[in-house]
């Protein structure tokens, strides 16, 4: 018998004891995952028919802006200052803030978009798997940034892998890319800053010279 043949069957017992403890902290239509560091139980949903049609619409949501490469924040703060900049005929940094909305998703996968969606995806225990509790929800998007930073258990979970398999990534590769992503972040934002700031500025000129 091969070394990974025996290897696998001595983890057999270990695996049944943690499909049984699944098992029996597990409620309803909702499937037990694991416990957080503060001792908070998570949990995923045995099948993806059983997913309110809230929680559906909030996945939808999250996916469309995936798909754009963009977060609701950063698209919000994106059109604002377009807006500014067509209300002031400033065509240039119009077309510069455009042009960053098409290259951001060609360079990285917006991973603030992607925890959301995996926060939607897993109920905690202190909340009410009908609805979405946005304070909540942004708690555990809190807590899953944290865990990826950290490259805690939590990137290993079967559920998380499972998640994750439609957008050929992993655990590992979302920590692997944060740094990246998180730079490419402030660099938008502080372009969008500067943006703003110039805009003002021509504006109090304007306002001087009258």
């Amino acid at each position: 018998m091969k070394l990974i043949d025996k290897i696998l069957i001595a983890l057999l017992p270990m695996q049944r004891l943690e499909n049984a403890r699944k098992a029996k902290l597990s409620k309803g239509n909702l499937q037990f995952e694991f416990k957080d560091d503060y001792g908070r139980k998570w949990y995923t949903f045995r099948d993806k028919e059983d997913m309110p049609l809230s929680r559906l619409a909030e996945q939808q949501t999250h996916l469309q802006y995936l798909a754009s490469g963009l977060s609701g924040e950063m698209f919000s703060e994106a059109m604002e200052t377009l807006t500014e900049c067509m209300a002031n005929n400033d065509t240039v940094n119009a077309g510069v803030i455009i042009h960053d909305l098409k290259e951001i998703p060609k360079k990285i996968t917006n991973l603030h978009t992607l925890i959301n969606l995996i926060a939607v995806n897993y109920i905690r225990e202190d909340e009410d798997y009908q609805v979405v509790n946005h304070s909540i929800h942004q708690q555990k998007c809190d807590w899953i940034l944290q865990q990826v930073e950290e490259g805690s258990f939590f990137l290993s979970q079967p559920s998380l892998k499972a998640l994750l398999n439609p957008f050929k990534t992993s655990g590992q590769l979302l920590k692997d890319s944060l740094s990246v992503f998180q730079s490419l972040l402030k660099s938008h934002k502080q372009r969008l800053s500067l943006i703003r700031s110039e805009i003002s500025k021509r504006e109090s000129a304007e306002t001087d010279t009258i």
